[in-house]
């Protein structure tokens, strides 16, 4: 499992990190549920992504279905066209990352829902629950969201 005191030995931070047109610079995370980090987007030859569903809403139990942007579940397509990865479960869009620079990605599409997150977002704006965030900054690293304690 992925935490934040747990991360991928080949996970490297990009500088920064636009996500649905919220900026992150100087590394951290789009969102934690507890310590766990259930999407990690880091650098490399192309984006690199980490995605975990959650197993069991009661426990906080999650699994890997992403490693390395590499799929772990056979209803998880990854996509590499034009410099982006888009990713898919069962046809529905969950994920689209492209990196501009060696030191810059845009997430550009984001919904978690299908994995048990309610997170959406488009290249204007991104909603948690009821709350929507667009053109916000934060430096620094830490989490852009957090679920519980």
């Amino acid at each position: 499992m992925i935490t934040r005191n747990n991360l991928p030995s080949s996970y490297i931070p990009y500088n920064t990190l636009v996500i649905c047109s919220n900026t992150m610079l100087g590394g951290g995370h789009i969102v934690a549920v507890g310590e766990v980090l259930p999407l990690v987007i880091g650098k490399g030859e192309k984006p690199q992504i980490w995605l975990q569903a959650i197993s069991n809403p009661q426990t906080n139990e999650f699994v890997s279905i992403i490693e390395a942007s590499v799929s772990k579940h056979p209803a998880v397509e990854i996509l590499e066209q034009n410099g982006s990865i888009e990713v898919t479960i069962q046809k529905n869009k969950i994920l689209i990352v492209r990196a501009e620079s060696q030191d810059k990605a845009v997430v550009s599409q984001l919904d978690l829902r299908p994995i048990g997150l309610n997170l959406v977002g488009t290249t204007a704006s991104l909603s948690v629950g009821g709350t929507t965030f667009s053109g916000n900054s934060m430096s620094g690293g830490g989490v852009l969201i957090g679920f519980g304690g």
